[in-house]
Parts: structure tokens; C-alpha cells; sequence
């Protein structure tokens, strides 16, 4: 599959100028390499969770193995955009990478779950710049019109880390065990910022000025509210005071965000971009497309794991069907928005598609492995029309001088999205575990140990297990739902035109 991808990648490149074409090649094959990292890290660990779970205990608290990582990405890839354009984005790039190799170095040692989760958010907190900035590298480089044309590449670059990540970490957590896969991403981290040492790039303006007030406020407030949701219901009651005082509290913090933004000067989320119909109906798009992708990442090892007693590498290689699908429907997604120029329908279909299959992976659960990996290859489908589309969109409607800070916007969509989507989908698993049998989630702990020493046995609980994930497949299909309305209200633009022409055509089309 990656084979055609770069040889289509390859013809899209014949329409650009010999020189734009060198341009391209030498800015991507020297931030491919942090592009993979940033893909494959996604995708390496979610093999491994049960595993983790079962030697450093804490199923209440899986979902933060996922979700300490994505909440700092979230805060940090706005940053790095801001700091990129301020800076240069091969500086902050290297930065990012140093970062991420050193909370890598402390996942790997971490004694503790509470620990790992600490060093999952300092491996976040460069990770977050990885996929921003390398993206905003090529944006130097491509037009707007081009940047469809060039999916070819990145969806190779995709495929080949989405395609190892599940493989690789199921087979290193079962063989190796899963501190293996952190201490993998040590020679990856050097050999990626050997390749961005050579990078090319603007220095940058030298203006920045950090939001300090509403990162603060953003970071604080999001912890708060998915605190609240892998705790309630199970942990602690639903109408505790402690946990309705915490969740008042960040979703009072995230109302009181906008005002605060609206002072200042260089905001983390700005005002203008989000307030233009286009970039935050994309953005809400990506939002709900991600919660939808982690929450299945999340969830699917454990459901392969311990409804059907799968080992760690065959569950790996049961998400190969999701991931692999994901990227080869983004690559072809692009190349359809370049030769038409209308990214909404594509990423709109996808999305009706993937909210339909969740219901019937609902219904069908206890058909086996087989049609679930099938079903989830239609979802991956689907989901692959998202990225390409909304990428372009958003740096459409932004222009070329709010580049970084539009690539950005995407990236802390996508972050924020994965990290409610973990969150979700272990709150209604949890919760729907403890209404179907209160004895079942201490069960499954245990089981989570034998599985972590490769005992492989019958579950006790399979049944409980089986009505709890109906719950999260209909959780997630309804999240589906919501992305799918949100993208098909989506003006239809035509990326040939200018944004301000396009959209004062649309709002008279809707008049």
C-alpha cells in the first residue's frame, strides 16, 4: 500500500515548478523522520495499555496513560506555532524533539502509574510540537492549492508509522515488555533531529509573546474536567460534592477562557481564527473526529484482550486494519480535494459512514475478531477523510501570514478531541461495568495482571464486558453523529478562490 502512495505522491509533484518541487523534497525528507515519530508514538502504546495497567494497577486511571500525553500536546502545539513563527521552526522543532526524548527516558523508568503519567505529559509536552511545526515547515514551501497534492507523501509517511506502531508495540510489550517502547523512541528521537539539523527555514520575526494567563486557566480547567469524568460514576459518585465542585470548576474556567483571550495580545487559542465560521465548524470537526479515533485506540487492545482473550501482538495487528485504512483514505482524499477543489464533501460522507458502522459494530459485537477488524476498516475509511480536508480548510480560510497559528489551531483541535475522546470512552465503560456488574471491575484487574505475565486465560466476566463495550461503540457512534452534522454544515468552498470571494458567496447562497 505505501508503494502506490509514493509513486502517486510522486505524479502529484509533476504539476509544481522544478524548483517548488526540489523545495518540497528536501524540506520533507528532513522532517519526515519527526512526522513518523509524532504518527508512530500514537499508535506504539495502545497495544500495550492493558499490560501497563495490569503491572502498574490503576484501570480507573487507563485512559490518563493517553490522555497526561494528549492534554499537554493540546497546550503545547499552539505554542510551538507561536514560537515557530517567533523563533523558527527548525529551533523550536529541535526543542519539541529533545523534549519528547526525555519524557520518553522517564516513562521507561517509572516505577509508579502515577509516575508514567507525569512522564507521558512531559513526553507531550514535545510531542505537541512534532506534527505542528514540521506541517508548518511544508506550509512554507507549498501553496494552498498544492498542499492536497502533497497528502500523497504524508499519507505514506502515515502509513508506514501507522501501520509498525500497533505491530511494534504489541510485539515489544509482549516480548520485551512494554518499557521497551519508550526506550525505542530514544535512537528515533536522535536520527529525527539529526535530519532537522539540515532543515531549511525562515528565522522567524522575533515577536512572541506567550499567553501565559490563558494557558494557565485552559491547562487547569481541562485536567478538572476529565478528572472528573475517569472518576465519576465508579470512584466516586456522580452527585459527590467534591466531584461536582471539580467539575464546576473547569467548566467555569473553560467559559471564562474566551473573555481572557479577547485581552490578549498573542492569545493560545485566538479569538479571530475561532470566531471565522470556517475554521471553527473544521476545528469542531476535528475535535469530534479525534475523540472518536483515541477513544477507539484506547478501547480496542483492552476489548481484543479481554473479551476475546487475544495476546498483545495479535491486538496490535488488529488495529492495522483501522490505522492502515485511516492513512491510505487520507492520501486519496487529498489528491480529490487538489483535482476539484471542494474539501467538505469527502471529510462529510466519511463521517455519515463512520457514525453507521459504529452502530452495527454495536449490535454485532459478539460476532468475533474477524468482523470487528472489518468493521473497524470501514471506520478508519471514514475517518481518513477528516485530516486532509480540515488541514486545508483551516489554512485556507487563515492565509499565508496566520499559517503557524492556523496549523496549529488543527493540531490543539486534534489533541484536545483525542484526549476528551480517552476520556469519554473509559467513563462509559467504567460506568457501564459498574451498573452491569459491581464485582466486574475488580475482576478485571486481576485479569489484567495475568494478562501483563502472558497468562492468556478464559475471562469470568466476558458477558459484563460484552454489554459494557456495546455502551462505548454507541458512545462513540454518537460523537460520529456530531461530527458528521457539524461537517456538512460546512460551506462547500472552492480552494481556487480567495477566502474572503468564497464565503461572501456562501452567506449570500444561504440568503
Amino acid at each position: 500500500m505505501i508503494g502506490p502512495a509514493s509513486a502517486k505522491s510522486e505524479n502529484s509533484l509533476s504539476s509544481l515548478s522544478a524548483e517548488k518541487r526540489e523545495q518540497f523534497r528536501s524540506a520533507f525528507f528532513h522532517v519526515a523522520p519527526s512526522m513518523f515519530l509524532g504518527a508512530l508514538d500514537q499508535t506504539i502504546i495502545a497495544a500495550a495499555l492493558p499490560a501497563i495497567t495490569g503491572s502498574l494497577g490503576g484501570l480507573s486511571y487507563l485512559a490518563w496513560v493517553v490522555t497526561a500525553y494528549l492534554i499537554a500536546a493540546t497546550v503545547a502545539a499552539p505554542l510551538y506555532g507561536r514560537m515557530g513563527d517567533a523563533y523558527g521552526r527548525r529551533r523550536m522543532l529541535l526543542w519539541a524533539l529533545c523534549l519528547f526524548v526525555a519524557g520518553s527516558v522517564a516513562c521507561a523508568l517509572a516505577p509508579t502509574l502515577f509516575i508514567l503519567i507525569c512522564a507521558r505529559a512531559l513526553q507531550g509536552l514535545g510531542g505537541g510540537g512534532l506534527m505542528t511545526l514540521a506541517q508548518a515547515l511544508l506550509g512554507e514551501v507549498v501553496s494552498p492549492k498544492e498542499r492536497g497534492r502533497i497528502q500523497g507523501w504524508l499519507g505514506a509517511n502515515f502509513a508506514l508509522a501507522s501501520t509498525l506502531g500497533p505491530v511494534i508495540g504489541g510485539v515489544l510489550s509482549q516480548h520485551l515488555g512494554w518499557r521497551s517502547i519508550f526506550w525505542l523512541n530514544i535512537p528515533l528521537g536522535l536520527g529525527a533531529a539529526c535530519a532537522a539539523l539540515r532543515i531549511k527555514t525562515s528565522p522567524g520575526t522575533g515577536i512572541c509573546r506567550l499567553d501565559y494567563a490563558g494557558t494557565t486557566v485552559f491547562a487547569a480547567s481541562t485536567v478538572a474536567v476529565l478528572f472528573s469524568l475517569s472518576i465519576g460514576g465508579h470512584e466516586i459518585a456522580w452527585t459527590s460534592p467534591v466531584l461536582l465542585t471539580i467539575a464546576s470548576l473547569g467548566v467555569a474556567g473553560l467559559v471564562l477562557l474566551r473573555p481572557i483571550e479577547q485581552k490578549t495580545q498573542q492569545p493560545l487559542i485566538s479569538p479571530q481564527l475561532i470566531g471565522e465560521p470556517v475554521i471553527w465548524r473544521a476545528s469542531l470537526t476535528v475535535l469530534l473526529f479525534a475523540a472518536v479515533l483515541f477513544g477507539l485506540i484506547v478501547q480496542l487492545p483492552v476489548f481484543f484482550q479481554t473479551v476475546f482473550r487475544t495476546s498483545a501482538t495479535t491486538s496490535g495487528l488488529l488495529l492495522i486494519p483501522l490505522t492502515l485504512a485511516q492513512v491510505v483514505v487520507s492520501t486519496a482524499t487529498g489528491v480529490r480535494i487538489s483535482t476539484t477543489g471542494h474539501p467538505r464533501t469527502p471529510m462529510a460522507v466519511g463521517l455519515s459512514i463512520v457514525a453507521a458502522v459504529f452502530f452495527v459494530l454495536a449490535a454485532g459485537i459478539k460476532l468475533g475478531t474477524v468482523f470487528t477488524a472489518l468493521l473497524t476498516l470501514l471506520i478508519g475509511a471514514g475517518l481518513g477523510s477528516t485530516m486532509p480536508a480540515a488541514q486545508t480548510m483551516v489554512q485556507w480560510a487563515a492565509g499565508k501570514d496566520r499559517l503557524g497559528v492556523a496549523t496549529a489551531t488543527v493540531s490543539f483541535s486534534r489533541t484536545i478531541g483525542g484526549a476528551t475522546g480517552a476520556a469519554i470512552s473509559s467513563a462509559v465503560l467504567l460506568g457501564a461495568l459498574q451498573v452491569v456488574d459491581p464485582n466486574a471491575r475488580a475482576i478485571l484487574s486481576h485479569e489484567l495482571s495475568s494478562i501483563a505475565s502472558s497468562r492468556v486465560e478464559p475471562s469470568q466476566i466476558a458477558p459484563a464486558l460484552m454489554a459494557a463495550y456495546r455502551w462505548v461503540f454507541f458512545a462513540l457512534g454518537g460523537l460520529s453523529v456530531c461530527a458528521a452534522v457539524v461537517a456538512w454544515s460546512i460551506p462547500n468552498l472552492d480552494l481556487a478562490g480567495s477566502p474572503a470571494s468564497a464565503l461572501a458567496t456562501s452567506s449570500l447562497d444561504r440568503n
